[in-house]
């Protein structure tokens, strides 16, 4: 599996809407695509909830 494949996971500062129906809530820790981890850290509404892989 690439780096960029495996899952990520991540501490939500804010709610977020992965779907347009269903809200997953700040605090929640969720696994994410590293690219997705990187745009959701970027953007602030996430923080890392462990070393993201090659860092």
């Amino acid at each position: 599996m690439s780096d960029t494949k495996m899952p990520v996971p991540v501490r939500l500062v804010y709610d977020v809407w992965f779907r347009d129906d269903e809200r997953t809530p700040a605090g929640a820790v969720v696994s994410v695509t590293l690219e997705a981890a990187k745009a959701l850290i970027a953007a602030g509404k996430a923080e890392r909830a462990d070393p993201l892989p090659g860092e």
